[in-house]
């Protein structure tokens, strides 16, 4: 099935202020992330290249900021890449962008001097890896030269580096090919490999004080340093095209890079193959839908949500499945989720993934609460902190089973769990939350999807006492079903 295409021509590339605020995410099915702006201008410190998730679908870190380029067209030198600076733009390199487009992955299209550079950004799935195709067409009687630099960083993505606060060894090893470069503290490892041309140890240097624009708006910390390490370099004959790949890969241990960088392309051909291979990853995402909703027409706009919803589910280090409650820098949230799961899984007819979802919260349920948040640490302890989360999740079962009618799954694997729940709300349990004697759940300030200090909103929350009818309800239905006579007539008496 056809993807669909959205393509952004210079007339509207050329209005800087529209253009940068237009941005784009590619995502690799574990938290992780490609994500930048039209223009190639980072405006947040979520912005990336290469955003890895070491505790899938958590603890993600910036390694790779971008890869900015250069051509030489005999003794003229044209910088291709852009960053922003408190005093400007520098250099502006996207003054010879001449489209920009996502079908299904971004590509840039940048011509100058006789000279065209298409740049396509993508990830394979399930890898904290970025894999950036290039293809150079030289118009010119004579060669030229392209450089690519890659301008990395270590750091958690909800921070900043300063270059005079890290304490990063720089440890390169590198062959014509590839370089891995290993800061001794953080102990974490980036491998980078080209399938053309050859790696450089030089212009080693930093980028300082770059200016994250929308940070400052947020009134969020807005001055990062990047670290510019070599450059990759192709020469493209005259009145040829040369093609080349770029992977880079990211890990916490060393030997794990090392075996991630041996899954990537090492040739121009296979980068293609696993380029495609991520496209029809995606093709059957749209076939499967409509293959399971055959009245409906193909629309594109249909077809954009569809492929949208794939972002947000997430395969996690236990083997289990989750959602992102948003990008970019929020992580699985238990409201998010339950809220969502219906139209990101059922609807898409994902009803495995689901059913991970459901197992992951179930296993840290506690007192009879789905946790509010996850940690972003393994080791760390979930957040409890949600009155409406859990009530959420009884209704997503009930969503699952009108879907699904997989009764089995549930009777088998969330039942003694469901009761737990309705039994610690109607006991009492963290956070003040217990059903009071007048049938409504009471529960402490900033626990409903109104959780600032400013709307502390304690009591009795009026969704909350409709999600709590809801799921006595579902209970009610589901203890018949089950044959348990006097659960049913406990909840219905407590339904009212």
């Amino acid at each position: 099935m056809r993807l669909p295409t959205i393509t952004l021509k210079e007339e509207t590339l050329s209005n800087f202020d529209d253009a940068i605020q237009r941005e784009w995410l590619v995502t690799n099915g574990l938290g992780g992330y490609a994500s930048s702006t039209v223009l190639g201008i980072n405006t947040r410190k979520y912005h990336g290249l290469l955003v890895a998730a070491f505790n899938p679908p958590l603890n993600r870190k910036v390694c790779l900021e971008k890869l900015d380029e250069e051509i030489q067209v005999g003794n003229n030198i044209y910088p291709l890449g852009s960053n922003e600076f408190q005093e400007g733009v520098f250099p502006k390199g996207y003054i010879f962008l001449k489209e920009f487009s996502v079908s299904p992955f971004p590509r840039y299209v940048y011509e100058v001097e006789n000279v065209q550079v298409r740049k396509v950004v993508f990830m394979p799935y399930g890898k904290n890896a970025v894999v950036t195709l290039y293809s150079v067409l030289n118009k010119n009687d004579f060669d030229v030269k392209i450089r690519v630099f890659p301008l990395i960083n270590w750091r958690n993505f909800h921070s900043v580096t300063d270059k005079w606060k890290v304490s990063w060894r720089f440890v390169q090893k590198k062959t014509d090919k590839k370089v891995s470069f290993r800061p001794e503290t953080p102990k974490s490892t980036l491998m980078m490999m080209t399938t053309g041309g050859r790696y450089f140890a030089e212009d080693e240097r930093w980028i300082e004080k770059i200016y994250y624009r929308v940070e400052a708006m947020r009134g969020e910390s807005c001055i990062d340093n990047y670290y510019q390490l070599g450059r990759f370099e192709t020469s493209v004959r005259a009145n040829k095209s040369e093609r080349f790949a770029i992977s880079v890969v990211a890990d916490e241990s060393e030997e794990k890079a090392r075996e991630l960088l041996a899954e990537m392309p090492p040739t121009m051909y296979d980068a293609e193959a696993l380029y495609e291979k991520e496209v029809k990853r995606r093709e059957k995402l749209l076939t499967r839908f409509y293959g399971k909703n055959g009245k409906l027409s193909v629309e594109e706009w249909l077809n954009w949500i569809i492929l949208a919803t794939d972002t947000f589910i997430v395969k996690t280090s236990d083997g289990q499945g989750s959602m992102i409650a948003g990008y970019h820098w929020f992580g699985d949230w238990g409201r998010d989720t339950f809220i969502s799961l219906p139209g990101l899984m059922l609807v898409t007819r994902r009803f495995d993934d689901a059913r991970k979802v459901f197992l992951r919260f179930k296993r840290h349920c506690k007192d009879g609460l789905i946790p509010n948040f996850l940690p972003e640490e393994a080791g760390q302890e979930p957040a409890y902190n949600s009155v409406d989360a859990t009530l959420w999740y009884v209704n997503a079962v009930w969503q699952f089973l009108k879907y699904t009618g997989d009764f089995g799954f549930v009777r088998e694997q969330l039942w003694e769990n469901l009761k737990s729940v309705i039994e610690h709300y109607v006991n009492g349990t963290s956070f003040g939350i217990r059903l009071d004697e007048d049938g409504l759940v009471s529960h402490g300030p900033q626990l409903t999807w109104m959780d600032t200090v400013g709307t502390p909103r304690g009591g009795k929350a009026v969704e909350v006492q409709a999600l709590w009818y809801n799921a006595l309800r579902v209970m009610e239905f589901l203890a018949n079903r089950f044959r348990e006579e006097g659960k049913a007539e406990e909840y219905a008496r407590m339904a009212g």
